[in-house]
């Protein structure tokens, strides 16, 4: 799988597919990022939460495909969003890398192409670049399963996209051919 890095909105241009981040508990319970894609499309947020039965478990993604006119053929809804109690940096992580590796394993599946996918720093309550290492990772264990398509990973603020670039270029990403030569792992702190 190619990683293109783009500092743009998930929104700035259309794709086979968008993942957004949900709490499955039950409808409604989108991120930020879902809530936007409900004030950008009401219409088809309301018929991909008709398609979904709630509640879903944590770590797991559904696909939904969207009527005819949109800008995504598919919208993945990742229930990675946990609003618990208590959550751990270690349950967050495994329940991420649970969901989005289903995502990239059922687009493969499906004939997905391309893919856009906004920075998950909110559904994972850490920073931007530990989210990029949760990415990362998810991307390895997929790399056989997923040759022929494109992640974008759409990071809209500068400062972030500047600085996550920085960090994977000095780990081995060659952003023209977006690729990722070598993966480095670090813990959450």
């Amino acid at each position: 799988m190619k990683l293109r890095l783009k500092n743009e909105s998930l929104f700035d241009q259309s794709a086979d597919a968008i993942i957004l981040s949900i709490d499955g508990v039950s409808k409604g319970m989108g991120g930020k990022v879902a809530r936007m894609f409900e004030k950008l499309y009401p219409l088809t947020w309301q018929y991909i939460e008709s398609q979904v039965n709630y509640p879903l478990s944590p770590g797991i993604s559904v696909a939904v495909l969207t009527p005819v006119g949109n800008p995504f053929k598919y919208i993945f809804l990742a229930t990675t969003l946990l609003h618990l109690p208590v959550v751990t940096t270690s349950l967050m992580k495994s329940v991420a890398l649970k969901a989005y590796s289903m995502t990239l394993t059922t687009a493969c599946s499906i004939g997905l192409k391309t893919l856009r996918y906004g920075l998950p720093t909110g559904g994972l309550r850490v920073d931007p670049l530990n989210a990029f290492i949760v990415l990362t990772e998810v991307l390895d264990k997929t790399m056989d399963s997923t040759k022929g398509m494109e992640l974008q990973l759409c990071i809209p603020d500068k400062d972030i996209f500047d600085s996550i670039l920085k960090f994977a270029t000095n780990t081995g990403f060659d952003p023209k051919l977006c690729l990722v030569y070598k993966l480095c792992y670090f813990t959450f702190s």
